[in-house]
């Protein structure tokens, strides 16, 4: 039944490439479930549970591009062929109930923690964000870019959307 202030709520979007079963979307938000040891598989019942709702896109939180970008030490990415079979569980928890699913691929830049190599920034600022489980700010400073680095870093995020 239409809704009276939002007729159109509930109604089929074809968007051309894809068809959402209705118009509602669920905006990206940082659950924390990307942190997780079993990340993937809470991610999956969590996602899976608002699809099976009748939420019609959901948009995930900030997924890295890979290591070097991540929010958090050991959150989720998409790097490798095990990332990717991780995050096809939460897309198949989410299609089973006909809904869709869209990754925001979030490379965090100088607010990056990263603690093998210094995180590649635009400038030689240090990130002023306090990082979950450190006492003080980020203990690492970022790099600055540089032209040669500049050349190899549009490709990582290209390469994390082709997987």
């Amino acid at each position: 039944m239409p809704h009276s202030t939002y007729p159109k709520l509930l109604e089929p979007l074809d968007l051309g490439f894809t068809r959402l079963k209705n118009r509602v979307l669920m905006g990206s938000m940082h659950t924390g479930l990307e942190e997780a040891a079993d990340g993937y598989e809470r991610m999956a019942a969590y996602f899976g549970e608002r699809a099976k709702g009748g939420v019609g896109l959901i948009v995930t939180g900030g997924i890295g591009p890979n290591t070097e970008g991540g929010t958090h030490p050991n959150t989720k990415k998409l790097e490798t062929d095990e990332d990717v079979a991780g995050h096809k569980m939460i897309t198949d928890a989410v299609h089973e109930h006909d809904g869709k699913i869209c990754m925001q691929i979030l490379h965090t830049g100088r607010y990056a923690y990263y603690r093998i190599r210094s995180p590649l920034r635009r400038s030689s600022l240090r990130s002023t964000l306090l990082h979950p489980g450190l006492s003080m700010k980020q203990e690492f400073t970022s790099r600055s870019m540089t032209l040669s680095s500049l050349r190899y870093r549009p490709r990582k995020p290209a390469m994390t959307a082709l997987r």
